[in-house]
Formats: structure tokens, sequence, C-alpha cells
């Protein structure tokens, strides 16, 4: 983190909300009564409050981009109401060094009666992003969002997306030293959210500071070294963003808590279950964390209770939010099966170049009978994968490739192209022969 002070520093941070609106009115009619009189507002819930969020610390540093993620309700939103001074806590404080400014509810306020350029201009203006009549400010805009002649349509001519579209392009041209981001990494097509993207990792690399809420895994992953997990309230976990990703992702698939997904599993294989796969993970070179386009391994623990010849096994890889299958690995065939012994081993397979691009993904492995052709034993599929982080090699061309939002690199051959000599007199009519 950088020696210079943070840009945004939330030290025990609360809020309390109600259930009741109209109770929520009285409430804050008595609260607003009692900061008139110098009094502090209450310390204990009252009936029907909740805690939204509950004794939230955490720094945000220059050119940082941080991820907030976590379930609906986990608190996300009110935490970058507080930031952004649109509510305020009933504990702790929060500070913000530099100018604020946040990107939510995007296209709220445009007229529906006028054009996408007028829109734009009054929302220019409107936001002090410089005169409201600069035509190279408002080309600008326009180009950003892709619109082309339908910037001269009406604005309720366009679909949602049009309207995302226009929405992010004048919050593009924001220029504060901290921006709030919330739910904005959805907007438009694919084309318009890689050029969102690549906006956003252009603010940080220029020293501006971060804050997304998205449930965009992979986009936030992307960006963000670093994340909150929320929920209920609660600062469930805070670093590495795959790890927070991790956690959250096996939260949601019902283990309710964060575990080592390395640690071995308790399962003793019997005569119904005769191996069971303890653990799996893929590794780099010296048992370092994976890099994109170098050797890795896939290392498979498993406990049998006798020695088995010839087992086939495979691996399985997905994305961090399991929705897609990217790919699968064979670690023996049938015919070079691998020997389990009994009691307690492993099996490696070697991959000579990950094809996978920096990210977080969910590793899965099967064992099969080499005679019934039946599964013996599964890892990651009836309960949550290995997540491991497959990370980038230091160089500017693999950090554009990952912003591409791709899972795997395509190895191509490069050849050099000799250039053919032209006798440009022979190609003109009546040229020197």
């Amino acid at each position: 983190m950088s020696a210079e002070a943070p840009r945004v520093q939330a030290e025990g941070l609360g809020k309390k909300l109600c259930r009741d609106p109209r109770r929520s009115l009285l409430y804050a009619a008595a609260d607003l009564a009692r900061e008139l009189a110098g009094q502090p507002r209450p310390a204990a819930l009252r009936p029907a409050e909740f805690w939204a969020l509950d004794s939230i610390s955490f720094e945000l540093a220059a050119g940082e981009c941080l991820a907030i993620l976590g379930p609906n309700g986990a608190g996300k939103s009110t935490l970058l109401r507080l930031i952004h001074g649109r509510m305020r806590p009933d504990t702790g404080r929060v500070t913000v060094r530099g100018r604020l400014a946040a990107i939510s509810d995007l296209g709220l306020g445009f007229d529906p009666r006028l054009t996408g350029r007028a829109n734009a201009r009054h929302a220019a203006q409107l936001l002090d992003l410089g005169a409201a009549a600069d035509r190279s400010l408002l080309d600008s805009i326009v180009e950003f969002s892709g619109l082309g002649e339908l910037a001269d349509a009406p604005y309720s001519t366009y679909s949602t997306g049009m309207r995302a579209r226009l929405g992010f392009a004048v919050a593009a041209h924001l220029e504060p030293e901290v921006l709030l981001i919330d739910e904005a990494l959805a907007v438009g097509d694919t084309a318009f959210r890689r050029k969102c993207l690549r906006h956003m990792a252009r603010l940080a690399e220029s020293g501006r500071s971060l804050a997304i809420v998205s449930h965009d895994l992979y986009s936030l992953q992307v960006l963000c070294p670093r994340a909150l997990y929320l929920d209920r309230g609660r600062l469930v976990f805070a670093g590495a963003t795959s790890d927070a990703i991790a956690a959250y992702l096996e939260a949601q698939r019902g283990e309710g808590e964060r575990s080592d997904p390395t640690a071995a599993r308790t399962v003793e294989p019997s005569a119904e279950r005769p191996v069971v796969i303890e653990a799996i993970d893929l590794v780099g070179a010296d048992g370092r964390a994976p890099v994109s386009g170098e050797p890795a391994e896939v290392v498979l623990r498993y406990h049998a209770r006798d020695a088995i010849e010839e087992v086939p096994w495979f691996f399985q890889l997905v994305s961090a939010d399991l929705m897609i299958e990217i790919g699968a690995g064979i670690g023996a065939l049938e015919s070079d099966g691998a020997r389990l012994e009994a009691g307690r081993g492993e099996l490696r397979a070697r991959v000579p170049k990950l094809p996978l691009l920096a990210g977080t993904y969910g590793l899965r492995g099967a064992i099969v009978d080499p005679y019934r052709r039946t599964v013996l034993a599964l890892h990651g599929y009836q309960e949550t994968p290995r997540f491991v982080e497959v990370r980038s090699p230091a160089d500017e061309v693999a950090r554009l490739i990952r912003l591409s939002r791709a899972l795997v690199e395509i190895e191509t051959e490069r050849r050099p192209v000799a250039a053919a000599a032209i006798d440009v007199g022979a190609a003109r009519p009546g040229g020197a022969t």
C-alpha cells in the first residue's frame, strides 16, 4: 500500500436501518432532534431496526481498485452511500481525501423527451464537467457511448442497453481522486463492457482510487487485486480478490463458512466407497502459484481402501462463477492407467504450457473404475471445487490480454513475413521490361 495517507479510511463503520417505514420516519426525526441538541444517536437497536453494516474498517490507497462483493442485502451499496456522504453512519467514521464521485443508477434523471446528446449536455453541466456547450466534450461522450447517429434520437426510443451506454459515457468523463462504482460493470454489450473495463484500469493507472460493487466476479478479479467480502452487514473476509471470490462462492454453495480448500477431507474409504479424493491442486514450478503460459502440474491426493491397477483419472477446469466449463485434461488413459496404492497417495499430470489467462478458476477431479467404467471418486462436483489463482507473466502484452476478459490464450506461431519484390515498371501498362 502507498506510503501516503489512504484516499478512503473507514474505522468501525456501522449503519442501522429499519424494516418498518413508519418507524423509520419517526426514528429519523428523533435522531435529527438529538443531533440538533448535541446528543449522540442511541447505540442500541430499537424495535424493527437491524445492522445494515456493523463495525466495518478498511483503507483504500491511491491508485488502488478495491472490489466489494457479497450476496444481495450484504450491505455493499450501503457502504458506498456512507463513503459518498449520502448516508450518515451510526457508529464509526469515514475519511475521504480528495474529490469524490459515484457512478450508480446510470441514466437516472435523463429526460425522455430530449435527445441523447441534449441529455449528455445537461448531465455534463450538472456534474460540472466543463462548459455545457463545449462541443469537444459532447463529441467525446457520444464517441465513448458508441451511439453514433442515434445520439440525436429521442432518449425515450433507447433500449435499456443504449441508456446504460449513455449514462456510463457521461460518468466516464468524471475525473475525481476517488470513484465509487455501484453495479455499473454489467452495462451494455460485451464490447462496451470491455471498453468500460479498460477505462477503469486506466483510471487506476493514473493514480485514481476505485471502489467497485458488482456481481460480475470475473471483471472484479481482472480489475481489483484486493477485495472486501460482506455478508449480512459484516466483513467476512478482506484480502486477495481470488480468495474473497473463493470464500463467497463456497458460502453460496451452502458451505456457510470459509474453509481451507487444500485441507485433507476426513471421509474414510469403505467397501461402498473404496476410493476418496482428499484434495486436488494446480501448481507451478517449485510448487509456486501457476503462471499463464508456463508449465504446471495437476496434483490429486487420494485415499484408497485397496490397491487398484490401471485406473483412468481426469480433471476439469471451470470459471470462477462455475458457469463455464473451460476444459478437461486426462491424467491417465486405460492403456497406461495409474496404479492406486492402498492407503494415501497422489497422482500427477503435467501441463507443458498452461493456456489459462490470469484469474481464478475452479478445479475438479475424478477417478474411474477401470472394469465397470463407473466413477470411483469425485472431487469438486457435489461440493465446492478447489479454487486456484493463475498469475500473469510480468509483461505489458499479458496485461492487455487479461483485460480482454478471455479465459484461455490461443497459442499461435509468429512467423516473419518476407517482403515481396515488385517491379513497378512491369506492373504499369507500357512500363519498361
